[in-house]
């Protein structure tokens, strides 16, 4: 069973509060809830740097609150280690990372593995002003992204071996949450819909697409993508893929957008630029050359 099948079947069994589905649950119209995993040899090497590894694991739940106009506040750390060394080699690294994303380290659970390092942390945040989900996009919509990717799968295939790119082979690991930037979304009522890209731009659009029960057009003349022909790839196909980026992905109503944008380069001083439009009907598409092409969701997914 593919991983999101395996979340579509708890929703369907156990979502009877729609708590299940977004980046995070909202309890009590008020806290939100994330929790990540990360597993040795499955999302970082036994030889990757373990400041690199914490600062991923702050980062991907730090965004997902974030990603839904909240704030982060405390942190509960799990931890399975087959080298009790690793408890004392990690503790600065925490420290750092709670500093940086002002949270609190309020508990957690330490335990021995003989399978390498696991890793897992929850995050508890308050939500803002309001919360954004993934199924508020409506028709004429502008889609937007907070940042350029595709870089982070260059990055991890350097790391794995798999090609000799020119670029850090630890980069993937360094991207940060855009806490801010999600805090100031959620002030804005033009705002409908939002994630973060975890999965890829072509998963994670077509979640709000789904989600929202509308169609997403991906405008192949607004791509920021130059960047990634450097590196000589298919970097449409690294653009749509490429995985925990953590830039965020969000819906703006048309008439608000260019205020918007303009508000958040003048507080942030961060551009953010247009990728798309939200349509009447269902699916995700790209749009190039005056043809309309459906493009399937070519990302990450655990188990594929």
């Amino acid at each position: 069973m593919k991983e999101f099948e395996f979340i579509r079947l708890l929703e369907k069994d156990f979502n009877q509060d729609n708590l299940i589905g977004d980046d995070a649950a909202l309890i009590y119209n008020n806290i939100l809830i994330s929790k990540d995993i990360l597993v040795e040899n499955i999302h970082f090497l036994k030889s990757t740097p373990l400041e690199y590894v914490i600062h991923k694991l702050f980062t991907s739940n730090i965004s997902d609150i974030a990603s839904m106009g909240g704030t982060s506040k405390y942190v509960f750390l799990g931890i399975a280690a087959d080298n009790e060394k690793i408890l004392e080699e990690l503790t600065p690294f925490i420290k750092r990372e709670c500093e940086k994303y002002n949270v609190i380290l309020a508990g957690g659970d330490t335990t021995s593995s003989k399978n390498g390092l696991f890793l897992s942390l929850t995050v508890v945040g308050e939500k803002g002003k309001n919360v954004i989900k993934r199924n508020g996009a409506k028709e004429g919509d502008i889609i937007f992204l907070s940042r350029n990717v595709g870089k982070c799968r260059i990055s991890l295939e350097k790391e794995l071996g798999i090609h000799n790119f020119k670029v850090d082979k630890y980069y993937h690991y360094n991207k940060n949450a855009e806490y801010k930037l999600g805090s100031l979304l959620s002030s804005c009522d033009a705002v409908t819909a939002m994630t973060d890209v975890s999965d890829g731009v072509s998963v994670d659009l077509l979640n709000i697409a789904e989600s929202s029960h509308k169609k997403a057009v991906i405008e192949y003349d607004k791509l920021n993508i130059d960047y990634l022909k450097e590196y000589n790839v298919d970097y449409l196909d690294y653009f749509l893929s490429s995985g925990e980026e953590f830039a965020l992905l969000f819906t703006v109503e048309k008439n608000q957008a260019a205020y918007l944008k303009k508000s958040i380069y003048d507080n942030l001083k961060i551009s953010i630029y247009e990728i798309g439009r939200i349509e009447y009907g269902e699916g995700l598409y790209l749009e190039k050359d005056r043809q309309m092409q459906r493009i399937s969701s070519s990302g990450y997914q655990h188990f594929k």
